[in-house]
């Protein structure tokens, strides 16, 4: 029976070890090639592209829930404090950069542009599982604001301006 004792305690020692491997395997590297991919917004009114850019993270809007205005015009940086910026369309417009590895699963020292505000705000990022927890902030992360971001359908449509930035 101790036999069978010694032996139980071993093989659940050694199951236990396996499953925490296998667990945390999807989320132990922190390059660029575990979130990239097409990621839905948390309202899910945008799906932004996230991809390599010379050693860290970005990422350009590909689809909008509602791309054009009530008037029926597309959708356009209209806050931009740059004048020359203010006619591009929101739809393939690059709105996260410079997001560095920082641990596995973890990413800071990015930036994301919001259209509806007209400006840049500090971003750091996490992947949870199959999700990523994204935190947009100005200075201090305890005043910023998360959002819970899943990868979106492999069907997903394209906008137009952003099929002709690929």
């Amino acid at each position: 029976m101790a036999r069978n004792g010694r032996f139980t305690v071993m093989a659940l020692a050694g199951a236990s070890g396996l499953l925490a491997s296998a667990l945390a395997a999807p989320a132990t590297g922190s390059g660029a090639q575990d979130v990239t991919g097409v990621w839905m917004t948390q309202k899910r009114t945008a799906a932004v592209e996230l991809s390599s850019c010379e050693g860290t993270l970005c990422g350009r809007i590909v689809w909008l829930a509602d791309p054009t205005r009530p008037d029926g015009d597309v959708k356009r940086d209209r806050e931009n404090p740059d004048p020359a910026l203010r006619e591009r369309p929101w739809c393939g417009t690059e709105v996260i950069t410079g997001l560095e590895p920082t641990g596995p699963g973890r990413w800071d020292g990015g930036r994301f542009y919001y259209f509806k505000h007209g400006r840049d705000y500090d971003l750091a990022m996490e992947r949870e599982g199959e999700t990523l927890r994204l935190r947009a902030y100005l200075g201090l992360k305890a005043l910023g604001r998360t959002e819970i971001w899943e990868r979106a359908d492999p069907g997903i449509e394209f906008c137009p301006q952003a099929a002709d930035a690929s």
